[in-house]
């Protein structure tokens, strides 16, 4: 059993570029996070207003557990020697998540925050700290930083064949904007740029993974009505190689729709994507091309066992990425249950 680790973004959906492995938890866990913030409005009996915090704090800790398996030679759960690029074994695993969203309120307008992520800028398991201002539409502006302290293993080489791969870390850091339900709207809009290293990368220099990252994510949550909702989220992630490495573009969608009844709420998500590079791979002899397709399901259930503030999370996700370049293709899934619990 291991606890989860981040992932590249160069490589599948979330919150991916260039000469990295695809893995796991990346779009069959994106909205996993996301769901977080919806859930008060998805469940009446945790609806609470944000002006009614009083000051100290407050926010939620969930622990997941379950099973992942990634099909790609590249990801740091395949064998660590491969003889061919084109094919690789079903590697699955045990798999441990905690997520958590720490807030101190200041006064009726003002927090701080610190909490764990797998979407946007990222697109992978990192940590946000920063402040938030409430506005009088119910909206708030925020700014935060990613720090880089939830690294990642990768290999230092991915591309070796019938030699043994080493493995090193990698983090992302920046800064990230948010302006959620802008002017009063159902509409909420994300600003990031960061910057991608690898802490020993020894592939050649058009292959090689530093890199600097530029994100905007456009989001709408509309509510049909008591029961019926309906989260729409585009993507798009620049990110221009800081070595001779192709720089890439990546533009997503994501829908998922939500249903809830009494203490039950029930979700179905699909998510859909392209990045493309601007330049030939010489190793390949192409221009790197991938498109990406994913599907979810959740199941939540408020105060299981009658014990209050807490939820019952059951999530199942699948993520396919099809790339003109065999060593890029990956199957990922994820199935997990946990629980939050909100103080």
């Amino acid at each position: 059993m291991k606890t989860v680790r981040s992932f590249s973004p160069t490589t599948t959906n979330k919150r991916p570029l260039k000469g990295n492995a695809s893995f796991p938890l990346l779009t069959t866990c994106r909205q996993t996070a996301k769901m977080f913030s919806i859930i008060c409005l998805l469940t009446s009996p945790f609806a609470t207003a944000e002006d009614s915090v009083p000051q100290g704090f407050y926010g939620s800790v969930s622990l997941f557990t379950g099973f992942s398996g990634t099909t790609s030679p590249l990801s740091t759960d395949s064998d660590a020697v491969i003889s061919e690029y084109s094919t690789s074994e079903n590697n699955s695993e045990v798999v441990v998540i905690p997520f958590w969203d720490v807030k101190y309120r200041l006064n009726s307008t003002s927090e701080l925050y610190i909490e764990t992520d797998i979407v946007g800028m990222a697109s992978d398991f990192y940590l946000n700290a920063g402040y938030r201002h409430y506005l009088k539409d119910d909206s708030y502006l925020a700014l935060g930083i990613v720090p880089g302290l939830l690294e990642k293993e990768v290999w230092k080489n991915p591309y070796l064949l019938n030699t043994q791969r080493e493995t090193t870390k990698a983090a992302v850091r920046g800064v990230i904007a948010n302006y959620n339900k802008l002017l009063g709207s159902d509409w909420s809009v994300e600003l990031a740029r960061g910057e991608f290293n690898v802490d020993e990368d020894t592939t050649v220099a058009e292959l090689q993974r530093d890199a600097t990252l530029s994100y905007v994510e456009l989001s709408y949550d509309m509510q049909l009505n008591q029961q019926w909702g309906v989260e729409w989220v585009g993507h798009y992630l620049d990110i221009q190689s800081d070595a001779s490495a192709p720089d890439s573009q990546r533009y997503g969608m994501d829908v998922e729709t939500q249903y809830r009844t009494g203490r039950h709420v029930v979700m179905a998500g699909a998510s859909s994507g392209q990045q493309n590079f601007d330049k030939e791979l010489a190793l390949f002899g192409r221009t790197r091309k991938d498109d990406r397709f994913g599907l979810s399901a959740t199941y939540v259930y408020a105060s299981p066992f009658n014990i209050d503030s807490t939820l019952m999370i059951v999530r199942g996700g699948w993520d396919h990425v099809d790339s003109n370049i065999d060593v890029y293709d990956s199957d990922n899934y994820l199935v997990t249950i946990g629980m939050q619990y909100q103080f």
